[in-house]
């Protein structure tokens, strides 16, 4: 199939909007070519019937794009499915990684992007039409096709965050930030004539917020721009956060005069909405997962002794075993300062707070010092009976960060019962034996305005746990039991 042949089949099954979904659709937030788990949970998607996969030009910095481009290449060459039989999502806007690898040496070219917003180190942001244009052929070719049905400016509230901190006035900032907006949507016009991509629009987290909250991005005002461009305009598709807690899509009104919300707003203009994070709650006790938890016992007891049994073997390896070796004084001060597991344990554990709090700090502070031990053994120690001290030593590291992650995992199998207790309360009794994440999926997707929440499936059994609620007849009081829900857990915070 050459270019010509697949943008018009693209285009003549998909340029009336017609897409319904009312499914779930691949989150590919997480998933990187780099891990097979990842390729063989996208092909099952797609195979099970999931026809949406949404991703971005840095999610895993470009490696997400990458992945998808393999299946979709594979499924389409096998004759399983057509291009045209799936909807491709992507976004624009951060610069991270490769692209901030890029923008740097621009910049001390003086080439740099216009309106290139400088959050921090190693996180910039922009939409401005050159740098979509660069990111939109790159993307193209990473995703191995010619078009992608939706392309979305990726947070472009970025821009009011750096403002606000700035100092700049509210008004003053939210004339630029629209201003930005309709440079970009302008410069996707000329993309969609071009048929590089079908239809645009904006993720944003700040679609729900409340209208006078300084991030906030204003759907009203983003269709005016829209409008303002060309009344048959190919600003189609919006995406944000909603979930059981994070209700403000149902819940806020922030639209034509505080008269309407997001939802609302968007299902009278016709506009088509993705929900992003439905199984991933932020709130101000941190991240909350709303989904089942395994679980085993937790004993105290063989907890403590873990811990002392960990604090034992660092003070033995640090006092007695590594002075008997001839490792340089640099060696010996990096073990010093990483062998505090079993301290550091002792003092924390019951302040963790939850285990998607946990298992963020296993994963930025634990896991790489674990690392810098393995690497600095294998590359600094000669002893082969030291060598094995530390491995034994590691394992029963791992064996005192499971005794923390099933403490957590316990609080967090609570707190979803609770949580599908109150669903419950509510529910017709034919959907009580779904599970949490499928109770939520389906309620959302029940919800009008809503087109298609977004899971991350890296792996098959998440695929597996969203199949069965594929297609289901929709919830009629959804809308109702999310505000209840959300209510009642705001008030158990309280």
């Amino acid at each position: 199939m050459d270019f010509i042949d697949e943008i018009n089949i693209g285009n003549l099954l998909k340029n009336s909007v017609s897409m319904t979904f009312k499914n779930t659709g691949f989150g590919s937030y997480r998933v990187s070519s780099k891990i097979e788990e990842h390729y063989s949970s996208l092909r099952k998607a797609i195979t099970e019937g999931i026809d949406l996969i949404d991703t971005s030009a840095n999610y895993a910095d470009g490696e997400s794009e990458i992945l998808i481009g393999r299946v979709l290449k594979d499924l389409i060459s096998e004759n399983i499915i057509r291009r045209e039989d799936i909807t491709l999502v992507t976004k624009a806007g951060y610069i991270q990684g490769q692209n901030y690898r890029r923008a740097i040496e621009l910049k001390k070219e003086g080439k740099l992007y216009s309106d290139t917003v400088e959050l921090q180190d190693r996180l910039w942001h922009c939409i401005s039409p050159e740098f979509l244009d660069d990111q939109i052929n790159r993307q193209l070719e990473r995703l191995g096709t010619d078009y992608v049905d939706v392309y979305l400016l990726h947070n472009p509230e970025y821009y009011l965050e750096s403002a606000k901190k700035d100092g700049m006035e509210i008004h003053e900032s939210r004339e630029i930030y629209y201003e930005r907006i309709k440079k970009a949507f302008i410069h996707l016009e000329k993309k969609a004539e071009e048929g590089k991509i079908i239809y645009y629009g904006i993720s944003s987290n700040t679609f729900p917020e409340y209208a006078d909250d300084y991030s906030f991005t204003s759907l009203e005002e983003v269709i005016n721009i829209s409008k303002s461009i060309s009344e048959n305009n190919r600003f189609k598709f919006i995406q944000l956060p909603f979930n059981l807690i994070e209700s403000g899509a149902v819940t806020v009104k922030n639209q034509i005069n505080k008269t309407r919300t997001v939802l609302d707003l968007a299902s009278e203009s016709g506009l088509k909405v993705l929900i992003n994070r439905p199984l991933n709650a932020i709130t101000s006790k941190g991240l909350v997962r709303l989904s089942e938890f395994s679980t085993v016992p937790f004993s105290e007891k063989d907890f403590i002794n873990q811990m002392k049994l960990v604090n034992q073997m660092e003070e033995e390896i640090i006092n007695d075993k590594l002075p008997d070796t001839k490792s340089d004084e640099l060696t010996i001060d990096k073990f010093k300062k990483n062998l505090k597991f079993g301290k550091t344990i002792e003092e924390d554990w019951k302040f963790y707070g939850s285990i998607e709090n946990f298992n963020d700090i296993v994963n930025q502070n634990f896991a790489p010092k674990i690392a810098v031990i393995t690497d600095t053994v294998k590359e600094e120690i000669k002893d082969e009976h030291l060598k094995e001290i530390f491995s034994g030593y590691t394992k029963e590291i791992y064996k005192l960060l499971n005794f923390v992650s099933n403490y957590y995992k316990l609080r967090a199998a609570k707190r979803s019962g609770f949580i599908n207790s109150l669903i419950n309360k509510k529910l017709d009794e034919r959907y009580h034996g779904l599970t949490l994440s499928q109770k939520t999926v389906l309620l959302l997707n029940s919800v009008k305005g809503v087109n298609c929440v977004l899971v991350g499936m890296r792996n098959e059994k998440y695929v597996e746990d969203m199949i069965p609620v594929q297609g289901k007849d929709d919830v009629t009081n959804a809308e109702e039991i999310i505000k209840y829900v959300s209510m009642e857990i705001q008030n158990a915070e309280t």
